[in-house]
């Protein structure tokens, strides 16, 4: 069987466990501005509901409305269970994933070098984070993914077609509007580098711009009012009304962020690897489309790792790229034998970061405790106490109905009050084990990672969430 699709076969049991075992998501924007709006058009949610981008009518109502066809596409063959919908979001997801990165692999290997497009090819596939980010179904991934596939077509001359990239675009724009400098480094790339036909170009800016008022005018239908998201979304983000909800954070943060977050080793070789493809090869169409988009995020306020997930499947492009580069101006030192040995210590680190990544719930495991509520007392309304902050909070969305939620500073027991079914989360380190009336019923995360996640915590203190059962009528806490 050909290595390419052996690699695609691979991948595809990789995203689709990640898939399975991704419960959850990593940011609020993912569940408040995608499936609560959804739910809101399927009636099942009131608009006093809703968050405050709603109100404000910040966001496009594209992806809500996918989410939407999704669920009733599900629901006419019985699938109502909340975390089997969302599996469908991540399976359809995983799905254009796979699709959009097997085109781009075909589009960019052909201008590699062809010691390198093998290495490529299992980049593409399976740096770690990729596949683990590549099945959310949000926003900043699926800008991500479309731009992929629009880069793909700009940079193949075969399959260049300016109407369509025009319109990717503007759906990236639609989805995350702060993912806007990514087609405008495209596009002055294709201008200035590329030198593509002006006529090419203003056919591409005006099919955009058409794509753009289409969902303009679906917006105004769907919020009730002649509106337009982008507009909004831009006032807001200029005059700081929605940058007031966050914390400043310093300009250096993204850097700080994938070191962090991408492993120390990968997020050191991802600095590296673009510092060196600046230097290097400053023409390359990645600078073009990365530069602008690095330096504009890191002079907003506003910081969060999520901003990042667009720019996440270009990375194994831009590690190839800079490779070629110093192997190109340094033949003798890159050509040395010692790199296979670095390279295998860099792949050792990726390949646990993807086993962890893959079988590890999304965000801190809230979502994967609800699931475990409903895996125990399926239909039946609960009572939860939650002793810690808002970030443990489970929608109701993922409970039964008529079940209630609290913060609490102490466990008090009151059947009248809490029900029949009164559980607990709070963190690990409350080491609530030892309290006798305190059934454990569930851990967030996978117990074999949460040692190397504890071992790997750096600044934070790693401290995955417990849920307990209330077992009798008193409790020594």
């Amino acid at each position: 069987m050909p290595f390419q699709r052996w690699c695609f076969i691979i991948a595809a049991l990789v995203y689709f466990t990640a898939a399975w075992f991704g419960v959850g998501y990593h940011g609020e924007d993912e569940f408040q501005q995608v499936i609560l709006y959804a739910e809101h058009l399927r009636g099942h949610v009131d608009p006093s509901s809703l968050p405050l981008d709603y109100h404000q009518q910040w966001r496009s109502m594209l992806l809500p409305l996918i989410c939407t066809g999704v669920f009733e596409a599900c629901d006419l063959v019985g699938i109502t269970d909340p975390f089997h919908l969302t599996l469908a979001l991540r399976l359809l997801t995983a799905a254009l994933a796979l699709w959009i990165t097997f085109r781009f692999i075909r589009s960019i290997s052909p201008s590699l070098h062809p010691d390198h497009a093998k290495a490529f090819t299992l980049i593409s596939w399976f740096l770690w984070f990729v596949p683990v980010l590549q099945i959310r179904f949000s926003g900043e991934v699926w800008s991500g993914l479309l731009f992929l596939h629009a880069l793909g077509m700009m940079v193949d001359d075969k399959r260049r077609n300016t109407v369509v990239i025009g319109s990717l675009f503007a759906l990236i724009i639609a989805l995350r509007p702060a993912a806007a400098f990514l087609p405008l480094g495209a596009m002055l790339w294709m201008f200035f580098i590329k030198r593509v036909a002006r006529e090419q170009m203003l056919r591409m800016i005006c099919t955009g711009l058409v794509v753009l008022v289409i969902g303009a005018v679906m917006d105004s239908v769907i919020y009730g009012a002649t509106t337009s998201t982008l507009w909004n979304y831009a006032v807001a983000g200029i005059s700081g009304e929605e940058a007031g909800r966050f914390t400043s954070l310093p300009w250096y943060q993204y850097f700080l962020f994938t070191v962090k977050y991408a492993t120390v080793p990968i997020g050191v070789l991802l600095i590296t690897a673009f510092t060196c493809l600046i230097a290097l090869r400053p023409k390359h169409v990645l600078i073009w489309v990365l530069l602008p988009f690095v330096i504009i995020h890191s002079i907003l306020p506003v910081k969060e790792l999520r901003f990042l997930f667009p720019i996440a499947p270009l990375m194994p492009w831009m590690l190839m790229s800079a490779w070629e580069a110093l192997s190109e101006r340094w033949p003798i030192v890159m050509g040395r034998t010692i790199w296979l040995r670095v390279l295998f210590l860099f792949a050792v680190v990726n390949v646990l970061a993807l086993m962890v990544g893959m079988t590890t719930p999304a965000g801190n495991g809230r979502i994967k405790l609800a699931h475990d509520v409903r895996d125990h007392f399926g239909e039946q309304s609960v009572h939860v106490d939650i002793v810690g902050d808002w970030r443990m909070w489970i929608p109701p969305f993922y409970l039964a109905d008529k079940s209630t939620e609290a913060f609490v500073e102490k466990i008090i027991v009151n059947p009248k009050v809490n029900g029949p079914i009164h559980l607990v989360v709070a963190h690990s380190s409350m080491n609530l084990d030892r309290v006798a009336n305190l059934e454990r019923l569930a851990i967030a995360t996978p117990t074999w990672t949460d040692r190397l996640l504890g071992w790997y915590h750096l600044e934070d203190h790693y401290d995955p969430l417990v849920l307990y059962r209330v077992t009798t009528q008193h409790i020594g806490h």
